[in-house]
């Protein structure tokens, strides 16, 4: 599909750069040649001011503005347009919502949109704002490691409320025996409803993950041949991502584990 025509970027400076610009509430981040841009839930001339200047297609901008899309992923031969969802708890309803993100990836960019607030995400961005050291970091390996980092933080973030559906379901089991028959039963659905929310929103997240994984590749950088592969970065021509390469070396840690405690094992039994 083509692209709209791409507007000339003005590169920031060498080192790092942090600009807010002061009439909009687009927040920037440059390091190491390579932006970030965070905005909750971008309104329309917002998000058209971004399509301009990083040419977007138009359907991606209608996608970006629509109530609701489904996981998936868009790719252009300059970008990758990016949607997946995120449980977040709605107070105001007290049940699960999903939380949509619509991330663009470049060479030298990540935008990422969450339509509400992801706290992960604004807390990632304010610590790379604040923290000169982690900004180069994150910024010096490319916008795909960068992206990693994001997506590591949001699924970390799930935890606590799988956590918080435990406490309810052991809660409900121990007052189950208590008499209160009519307030276990709404307790029940109620706990009942999140568990099927939560795996509603995450279970469409896997094929496109995995996708996601595969198309993420030529956003990593390469490294030269005498760098260890265990480096967080993808070894130049092994033509895997830095994702297998971590798990790769964490089977290696497993093997070798097991190895010296059979070592020790043999040891002691003699």
């Amino acid at each position: 599909m083509p692209s709209l025509p791409r507007i000339k970027r003005t590169r920031s400076r060498a080192g790092s750069e942090t600009s807010i610009a002061p009439e909009r509430r687009i927040a920037e981040l440059s390091c190491n040649g390579l932006t970030w841009i965070h905005l909750d839930a971008p309104a329309p001339a917002e998000a058209q001011t971004l399509a301009e200047r990083f040419g977007w297609h138009p359907l991606d901008v209608e996608d970006v503005l629509s109530k609701r899309q489904r996981p998936k992923i868009d790719e252009y031969p300059e970008y990758l347009f990016v949607v997946l969802h995120f449980p977040v708890y709605d107070k105001r309803v007290q049940r699960l919502n999903a939380a949509e993100l619509d991330i663009f990836l470049g060479p030298d960019f990540l935008i990422t949109l969450p339509n509400v607030e992801l706290l992960p995400v604004t807390r990632l961005f304010d610590r790379c704002h604040d923290d000169e050291a982690l900004r180069d970091q994150l910024f010096s390996k490319g916008s795909g490691y960068l992206l990693y980092h994001v997506l590591d933080d949001l699924f970390d973030y799930c935890f606590p409320i799988l956590d918080k559906i435990g406490h309810k379901l052991d809660r409900t089991e121990d007052e189950m025996f208590e008499g209160r028959s009519e307030e276990i039963v709404r307790d029940i659905s109620n706990v009942k409803q999140e568990i099927i929310s939560y795996r509603k929103i995450i279970k469409p997240e896997r094929s496109t993950l995995r996708l996601l994984e595969r198309r993420l590749e030529r956003f990593l950088p390469r490294i030269s041949s005498s760098t260890s592969t265990t480096s967080s970065t993808r070894p130049s021509g092994s033509g895997t991502s830095w994702t297998t390469t971590r798990r790769s070396s964490r089977r290696s840690r497993t093997r070798t584990s097991r190895s010296s405690r059979t070592a020790r094992t043999t040891c002691c039994g003699s």
